[in-house]
């Protein structure tokens, strides 16, 4: 990595420090930032050598894209002796989901009010449990789970549920930090904050194709917290929340790698 940018090298180190460091997510975010606007499949040949360039080994590119194809995520093809791999269309949806939330085209819009799901007695409380946590909502006690209301999202509960609402208060904000990985999602988003500003700083250094990777590897940081954000009201939320401002340099930085490689 010494003939590329310290910001880059950065990136790079950042995503082996993790144990284990998800290859298979790390393809994800590719899948969606170059087969998904196109809706056209990927070579192996091309993923092993852009992995390669983060110093990933063609083995675990194997191994992540066998399990992506066995869980539905991935189609694999041939083109003569190439293999190829597509995103399926169920991955198509879902992915289109996440793009939007990833690049800020649909942010979820916090009322400063909190759904509350009270699990009737009798009810079916462990499946109903599974249900909730499925639409976001979490644990508050034994038989009530609380979640965010955002503007324009209705709530549709399953049967053996009461919805509440309820304004955010000093108390729920006191437990916030045990209900949410807030501590874990600010510290994600202050490292997609740097990262970001290193990058835009040096992106007169990358060409094309290490410009190309270090888009991937950056949206990848931020794609990794945004996607576990329930987007709380600020209410909730620790001062300084660094959501915003992560996102901005985000942009900036994706700009600025862009506008260098159109020169």
């Amino acid at each position: 990595m010494s003939d590329g940018s310290a910001a880059f090298a950065g990136l790079v180190a950042a995503h082996h420090a993790r144990t284990p460091p998800r290859t298979g997510s790390l393809i994800v975010t590719i899948f969606g930032m170059v087969a998904l606007p196109a809706t056209a499949p990927i070579r192996l040949s091309d993923l092993q050598d852009w992995l390669a360039a983060l110093e990933i080994e063609p083995g675990l590119v194997r191994t992540a894209l066998s399990r992506l194809v066995a869980d539905g995520t991935l189609l694999r093809e041939r083109d003569g002796k190439a293999a190829l791999y597509r995103l399926s269309d169920r991955a198509q949806r879902d992915f289109r989901q996440a793009a939007d939330l990833i690049f800020g085209r649909e942010i979820p819009r916090p009322t400063g009010f909190m759904h509350l799901a009270l699990l009737e007695e009798g009810s079916p409380r462990t499946k109903l449990r599974a249900v909730l946590s499925e639409a976001g909502f979490v644990p508050l006690a034994p038989n009530l789970v609380v979640s965010p209301e955002h503007a324009g999202v209705p709530v549709s509960l399953p049967a053996g549920c009461l919805l509440l609402r309820s304004e955010a208060n000093a108390d729920l904000a006191a437990r916030a930090p045990s209900l949410w990985p807030l501590t874990a999602l600010q510290e994600g988003y202050r490292a997609v904050l740097e990262h970001a500003r290193a990058l835009e700083a040096e992106s007169s250094t990358l060409g094309p194709g290490r410009g190309f990777l270090a888009r991937i590897l950056l949206v990848h940081e931020f794609r990794r917290i945004v996607l576990r954000d329930p987007f709380l009201p600020a209410e909730l939320l620790p001062k300084n929340w660094p959501g915003a401002a992560a996102r901005q340099a985000l942009d900036r930085a994706l700009a600025a790698i862009a506008r260098q490689n159109m020169r």
